[in-house]
């Protein structure tokens, strides 16, 4: 009997105590269940089929919740990945405490059972307390006289709760896999072990350029309303460029900084552009995903806002109900594809920010010891901002500019064809976004500060015992 409980037990004290990682989990968690089940009660809407062009608003959301799963299970599935991460010692060395394999797997389920509870449940009671405000928003919108109802569609709920378990389901079985095809001692040393100096890889950075600038090109030259393949290729390169500079670029930059010895021989940026250097082949790929994600962000919702304040008064005025209702089924579609990429880049943002702590505690516990004090931690944290944030937004930016040509050609089919219109509601959208993007970076920054703060403290004290 004590067995049986021993692990759903373990279970809970383990959550408790990793509350700062299991937290944000959860509830991002329950922000994308909440937002998948707003498109679907729109979607599922007994009202919906008496809205003008239907079938279009129907067909384009139906599209609009595909895309939403693919890129929200990416979203938890790197968040699962790096709660497993951060929990190696933790599980090797409740093996090496004499816990068989198969208790610790019995472990991993009945967390993912509790986690999967709170986080499905909880998102769609969120989603259905917040649907009524989507709902007001949708019938001020459209130019039907026949509002949508509010109502619980039984089959939005059973849908939404299917995607997630099967979501969840395939991140416990990787888990389980993981589990049991390593070992306890490299499950103990996988967290702590050190990473090498990367090589400047030149191949990969030419790959990058080049991929970049055929994607560019393809932006500027190609008429996507004739061959919608061209935009998808565009994309795809420039996602590929994206992941190559950030691999290969990045490390050439550091380098560049470090040979500058005016630069690098200062206390801050010493330890800032040593420590981001050896560990620039795992952060490559969070800051190529947080670039990726605000580009997709800033794409969706400018594109989106011209179609909506463009085409919709040209609507208005030809009384055509059909074009306006099918621009605010598009304004929709921005406003939760680009709320979806905005949580995964806060997600990626925030778990970065508290890995990097975790990984810096140690040496700013040395150098606490010979002389550092709290503020020149603060300082230094503050001074890696440059280096390790600002670029996936800058280079977000640029993916954005240089898709204008690409868009306004879209555009240009709904009647859209003033391009300074199109450039400013693409600057507004990249102020807006930049701000809140600096908010975010501020907040972590001080969870990651007092994160390290913490455990310098704490190591301080234990060494000097």
């Amino acid at each position: 009997m004590r067995r049986r409980i021993l692990c759903p037990r373990l279970a809970v004290r383990s959550m408790r105590a990793n509350a700062r990682f299991y937290l944000p989990y959860l509830v991002a968690c329950a922000a994308v269940v909440a937002l998948h089940y707003d498109i679907q009660f729109l979607n599922m809407n007994s009202g919906m089929e008496q809205l003008p062009g239907s079938s279009s608003v129907s067909g384009l959301l139906g599209v609009v919740v595909l895309a939403y799963d693919v890129f929200s299970a990416l979203i938890i599935s790197y968040a699962n990945d790096f709660l497993m991460k951060r929990r190696q010692r933790e599980l090797g060395l409740y093996s090496i405490l004499g816990m068989d394999r198969r208790h610790i797997r019995r472990l991993l389920r009945c967390e993912t059972v509790y986690a999967s509870t709170i986080s499905i449940s909880g998102g769609v009671l969120l989603g259905i307390a917040q649907s009524g405000g989507f709902l007001l928003l949708f019938n001020s919108l459209m130019p039907s006289d026949i509002p949508l109802d509010f109502e619980v569609p039984e089959i939005a709920v059973v849908y939404t709760v299917f995607v997630y378990v099967v979501v969840l389901a395939i991140n416990l079985l990787r888990n389980l896999a993981r589990v049991s095809l390593t070992r306890p001692i490299e499950l103990i040393r996988g967290t702590d072990a050190g990473d090498r100096e990367p090589r400047t890889r030149w191949f990969t950075a030419i790959v990058g350029l080049l991929a970049l600038t055929c994607g560019y090109l393809i932006s500027f030259t190609a008429n996507p309303v004739q061959d919608i393949m061209l935009f998808l290729a565009a994309a795809l390169l420039v996602i590929v460029a994206t992941y190559c500079l950030f691999s290969a670029g990045s490390v050439a930059l550091l380098k560049k900084l470090r040979s500058n010895k005016a630069y690098y021989y200062q206390p801050r940026h010493f330890f800032t552009v040593s420590g981001m250097l050896h560990r620039m082949r795992r952060n490559a790929a969070g800051l190529a995903t947080i670039c990726a994600f605000s580009t997709m962000a800033l794409v969706m919702t400018s594109t989106t806002l011209c179609m909506y304040l463009g085409a919709g008064p040209a609507a208005l005025q030809t009384g055509d109900s059909d074009l306006r209702s099918v621009m605010c089924a598009y304004f929709f579609a921005g406003l939760f594809l680009s709320a979806l990429f905005l949580m995964g880049s806060t997600l990626v943002l925030y778990y970065k920010q508290v890995s990097e702590g975790y990984e810096d505690a140690r040496g700013f516990a040395v150098m606490q010891q010979v002389g550092m004090s709290a503020e020149e931690v603060w300082d230094t944290i503050r001074s890696q901002a440059p280096l390790a944030f600002l670029p996936p937004l800058a280079m977000a930016a640029c993916h954005t500019l240089a898709a204008l040509p690409l868009t306004s050609k879209i555009l240009m089919v709904l009647g859209i064809t003033d391009f300074w219109f199109v450039l400013s509601c693409c600057m507004a959208t990249l102020l807006v976004y930049a701000v809140i993007y600096f908010l975010i970076y501020r907040l972590t920054s001080r969870e990651r500060y007092r994160m390290v703060l913490d455990r310098t403290s704490e190591r301080w004290v234990h060494a000097n015992e």
